[in-house]
């Protein structure tokens, strides 16, 4: 079985190979139909500017941000009810606070986040 083990990075270096490979040629061709049709060069910009703009959430890194503190809750709540009670695996314990404090976070950032998209607010 550990025949094949020099497999393993032939393929991982193949594949980021090839994606990468794609990704340039196909840009290659959509550059080369631009050309072939014609189009000037603000007509390329506003045809790259309206497809590519999209607006961030300025709530989304208060979402991630909540979740992270959470988890970190989670662990250290974890290890800390890991060391004193014995009746439970440590390893099932801290899985379980892990979960229950990011699922806690994501709840408050919704609470949160609802509430700020109410009309009327600011």
């Amino acid at each position: 079985m550990h025949d094949f083990d020099f497999l393993i990075p032939i393929t991982i270096f193949g594949s980021i190979a090839f994606i990468l490979f794609k990704f340039f040629d196909d840009r290659h061709r959509e550059r080369m139909m631009i050309i072939e049709k014609g189009l000037a060069s603000d007509e390329v910009k506003a045809l790259y500017t309206n497809q590519w703009t999209w607006r961030m959430n300025p709530l989304t890194s208060l979402k991630w941000g909540m979740l992270a503190a959470f988890i970190g809750c989670g662990i250290l709540v974890g290890s800390a009810m890991g060391a004193s009670i014995n009746w439970i695996d440590e390893d099932k314990l801290m899985t379980g606070f892990v979960f229950l404090f990011g699922g806690l976070g994501l709840i408050i950032f919704y609470a949160m986040a609802a509430k700020k998209a109410e009309p009327g607010r600011p």
